[in-house]
């Protein structure tokens, strides 16, 4: 039987196993390093207090006993030795091997105390730290009255979500108890607008409805340095009592250990079947995936997943054509009840519908996991 080994259990490589376990041809080894699967998507509802650790994070043992030919091994992957992955507890060997391992929050050196003085939101540990002290600042202004300010830097999706849902989350904490919010947010982005890379619709639907929250949006503005008191701007500083950086990624720091060629961001160069060499693939957020035109699709989740569902087929060898990734829709969660979203390039949408569109794929592909591993972990007592 044919040895899979999948590192990184994100949406890649998850799918990766769930379009490929079926056929019962292969013996598929997941490797991750973390015990669980973590909905980075869900990540701003998380740390705003929407979402509890259970609706974010799903084992990943479970999820593999689901299937009868596919096992789960807990271990941080080093290097790659010819036809062996050396982690730190072993070594596992493979016919085929995909590398899903994602990335990491990038922390520009050119900027001082950046990196010290800010959280990964890629983090489970660090981002659950964070929520720990917003939700501490919360409690401070009800109950104390006391005023606090977040500052985001990054005008990013990740940003841009993160920061309409803390100036929500204040508003609504506020509204209820009779108040008006003392929770200052202020969004930092280097670039002359939001989200670069977007649609301009997106880019001013996001800018309106972050300032209808009440956020200060602040523009052109790259941080030149922070410290445990301040973000500094070219001109100014703004004092701050939380900071939290989502400014870009690069490719985890296992691919650097690769001797695979990467782009400027660490991820591995993939050839239109996805493979970086004989028997051994790249999917997800790792990988320097590009549409059929040559251009570099975008770090999201769907993009994962198709790389995924791709791979899967071409090592089952039911397909030999390159690998036709494309954006389907781009969606904006902008605070409770409200986001912004594109589908197919033409179709725009903000507001409730926007949210309730965004709203139901998350539950839809929560829902495909949680089946798999609440069975899973039937059959495991």
């Amino acid at each position: 039987m044919t040895r899979i080994l999948v590192l990184g259990g994100g949406y890649g490589g998850l799918r990766l196993i769930e379009k490929l376990a079926p056929s019962g041809d292969f013996a598929i080894t997941l490797l991750d390093r973390n015990p669980y699967h973590y909905l980075q998507t869900e990540a701003y509802e998380f740390l705003s207090g929407r979402r509890n650790i259970c609706d974010v994070t799903f084992n990943l043992e479970s999820f593999c006993t689901y299937f009868p030919n596919v096992r789960f091994i807990q271990d941080r992957a080093l290097y790659i030795e010819e036809d062996q992955v050396v982690g730190e507890r072993g070594r596992y060997g493979f016919d085929r091997l995909v590398i899903a391992v994602g990335a990491q929050d990038l922390f520009p050196p050119q900027v001082p105390g950046l990196r010290e003085h800010s959280v990964s939101i890629k983090e489970l540990p660090s981002a659950f730290g964070f929520k720990r002290a917003f939700l501490q600042r919360l409690f401070d202004e009800v109950v104390h009255h006391e005023p606090a300010r977040i500052v985001v830097g990054g005008g990013g999706l990740s940003g841009v979500e993160l920061a309409a849902d803390f100036a929500s989350v204040a508003r609504e904490c506020g509204s209820e108890v009779g108040q008006r919010s003392l929770i200052e947010v202020v969004l930092i982005e280097a670039t002359d607008r939001l989200l670069p890379g977007a649609s301009p619709f997106l880019q001013e639907a996001s800018l309106q409805r972050l300032r209808a929250l009440g956020v200060d949006v602040r523009l052109n503005s790259p941080i030149q340095r922070v410290d445990d008191q301040a973000v500094y701007l070219e001109e100014e500083h703004i004092e701050y009592d939380l900071f939290i950086f989502s400014g870009g990624i690069k490719a985890a720091d296992f691919v650097q250990t690769l001797p695979y060629p990467k782009n400027r961001l660490g991820q591995l160069e993939v050839d239109p079947c996805l493979q970086v060499a004989p028997k051994i693939y790249a999917i997800g957020d790792c990988a320097a995936i590009k549409d059929p035109k040559g251009n570099l699709l975008p770090p999201t989740a769907q993009i994962a997943e198709q790389s995924g569902e791709y791979v899967a087929r071409h090592i089952a060898g039911r397909i030999e054509t390159p690998f036709r990734g494309r954006v389907y829709g781009t969606f904006v969660a902008l605070g409770r009840g409200y986001a912004a979203g594109e589908l197919f390039g033409w179709i725009r949408l903000r507001g409730r519908i926007a949210a309730w569109i965004k709203e139901a794929i998350t539950r839809l592909y929560a829902l495909g996991i949680r089946i798999k591993v609440n069975s899973g972990y039937k059959k495991r007592l």
